[in-house]
């Protein structure tokens, strides 16, 4: 949910509602200050939206400078509402290590059925870079093969995201840094929705397979999430990424994990005389 305030005549937003719930308890606006959200006919007191009603920041500004109580559990409310806003600051590194993390895992059904249609010669010029081999590659994909190839790599990555989303509401890379996406209401996301974020991840966020394109997407969503809190696909589906603590010895581990499994499975495929000896 994205909130417009008018502050001083001057339209402020989107801005999240922990972002508005900041701005009050620094007294940077009070309860009465318009503001409207999509769908509304007009304008409206912050302290009459639904979401804001109740909110301990309202009772808090209403009170003024007059003494008040705030009980037990009004303080751990509140101690509550202060993690949620420090977790919901976005951390683009570690997204993007995730997203590293997760991409061999995601397009292994992929490459396991290339291998099995196309066979090595073929998965060899989709995973190695030319500079690695002795000799040039005897085989070469046609228009056709590479369409296929295509389709295959989207569908194993969005597949097998959406999965993964669906039953655990997490990948190995957001388990291992500690990322959990969810609606704006709190909710898990259900199949559809992991679908249509899974899509738009490998469209916006992996531009479709392609290194340079993929270079571009990344540098694009860095900027994104540093500017605007959220990247694209995020906004289009309307969830929130929360971040917890990261052990980053698991980081390290899992990392090295899936480059030793990268690792001998180029070697398998490719077998250690067709390398160059670097």
């Amino acid at each position: 949910m994205e909130f417009f305030l008018n502050i001083d005549g001057q339209k402020v937003g989107p801005l999240t509602i922990y972002d508005v719930r900041e701005k009050l308890r620094r007294e940077q606006i009070t309860p009465d200050t318009k503001a409207w959200v999509k769908g509304m006919e007009q304008w409206q007191p912050l302290r009459e939206l639904g979401p804001l009603k109740e909110s301990i920041e309202i009772h808090i500004a209403d009170a003024g400078d007059q003494e008040i109580t705030i009980s037990d559990q009004e303080r751990q409310e509140l101690g509550r509402q202060t993690i949620i806003h420090n977790a919901d600051k976005p951390r683009p590194w570690l997204r993007f290590w995730a997203r590293l993390i997760d991409a061999p895992i995601l397009l292994a059904p992929g490459l396991i059925l290339i291998y099995q249609i196309f066979g090595a010669e073929v998965l060899t010029v989709m995973l190695v870079p030319a500079w690695v081999l002795a000799e040039p590659p005897s085989v070469i994909p046609s228009v056709t093969d590479w369409a296929t190839l295509f389709v295959i790599i989207a569908a194993s990555w969005t597949i097998t995201e959406t999965l993964l989303l669906t039953y655990f509401q997490k990948t190995p890379g957001k388990w291992c840094m500690n990322i959990r996406i969810q609606k704006e209401n709190g909710e898990g996301i259900n199949f559809s929705l992991a679908l249509k974020r899974s899509a738009f991840v490998f469209v916006f966020g992996m531009g479709l397979g392609e290194p340079i394109l993929r270079i571009a997407c990344h540098i694009i969503a860095y900027l994104k999430l540093t500017r605007e809190g959220e990247t694209y696909w995020d906004k289009k589906c309307k969830v929130k990424i929360i971040h917890g603590s990261v052990n980053y010895l698991l980081v390290v581990a899992l990392t090295l994990i899936i480059m030793y499994c990268y690792g001998l499975a180029v070697h398998k495929l490719l077998g250690e005389p067709e390398l160059q000896q670097l």
